[in-house]
């Protein structure tokens, strides 16, 4: 499936949200994330399941997958410092509740108490191991088959579904405001940060810088990179994606406290890349 149909559903799905007139819409968007993640998970299950030789060497990319996550939450957190070191947008010294606000957003929203989103966790490990299941439990070729071709329609969905939750959240643009269009440049220094860090932590395990840094621009999207770089890399370098990225959403939660307390508040958005954004 091409970017450009991705980004048409991503903006189709922003426009509804903008102008939808329901006033539920942040709970729509995010059921439609939550559906179209199910269905992408158990398809990227079933794939994984279904070949052997991803199953044999899941240490090694395993391992990778780590080393990739770890270097670009490094790098994103070193150059988002940096930028509000050098730059007048916010004060690192300090925090505002709004930053704060932003910093703990998702998509979908519901944290538990503690900021982690067990939600959503729970949804990735109940759906991997249907995924799994089906692939392993001896069904039909074509019925799994059938499950496999369905992820790039879920990818679709769940497009749409962001585009929905970000289109009809109208306090976005009141944040931007608020902070100065400046801003903008803090998602920047995330991309580029992860960019920089998956490359050169890929040299070190000698991985392709064009590998590593395909598996860095996921930006934490573990559904959107595993698709994405199932179909322009293979099977391989799709599941070290799926997983470095994964990874990354994980680990976002547990390195937040610290990074907020020894960088600032506004380098807290960095590791976690798009998820905080979303």
């Amino acid at each position: 499936m091409s970017i450009r149909t991705l980004l048409v559903s991503l903006l189709i799905g922003g426009l509804i949200g903008y102008y939808s007139p329901f006033y539920r819409t942040q709970e729509i968007g995010d059921g439609i994330i939550f559906t179209g993640l199910a269905i992408l998970l158990i398809s990227i299950g079933a794939q994984l399941g279904g070949d052997n030789q991803i199953l044999q060497d899941l240490n090694a990319i395993g391992g990778s997958a780590l080393v990739l996550c770890v270097g670009s939450i490094i790098g994103s957190i070193m150059c988002v410092y940096l930028l509000t070191m050098i730059t007048s947008i916010v004060d690192p010294r300090f925090a505002s509740s709004d930053e704060n606000t932003i910093a703990r957003q998702g998509s979908p929203s519901e944290l538990g108490a503690d900021g982690f989103d067990w939600q959503i966790i729970l949804l990735i490990f109940i759906s991997l191991v249907v995924g799994l299941g089906l692939s392993t439990i001896g069904l039909p070729e074509h019925f799994v088959t059938g499950v496999v071709s369905l992820s790039d329609y879920a990818l679709l969905a769940l497009l749409f579904g962001v585009g929905v939750t970000v289109g009809g959240d109208t306090e976005a643009l009141s944040h931007i405001v608020h902070f100065g269009w400046g801003v903008l440049l803090i998602p920047l220094a995330v991309a580029v940060g992860s960019i920089l860090g998956g490359v050169l932590f890929g040299i070190v395990i000698d991985m392709p810088v064009t590998h590593a840094a395909a598996v860095a621009v996921g930006f934490g999207w573990y559904s959107y990179a595993g698709v994405v770089v199932f179909d322009l890399g293979g099977m391989k370098l799709g599941t070290i994606a799926f997983l470095a990225n994964l990874l990354r959403e994980i680990v976002t939660f547990f390195v937040l406290p610290v990074v907020a307390k020894y960088f600032g508040g506004i380098t807290s958005i960095a590791p976690g890349a798009q998820r905080q954004w979303t």
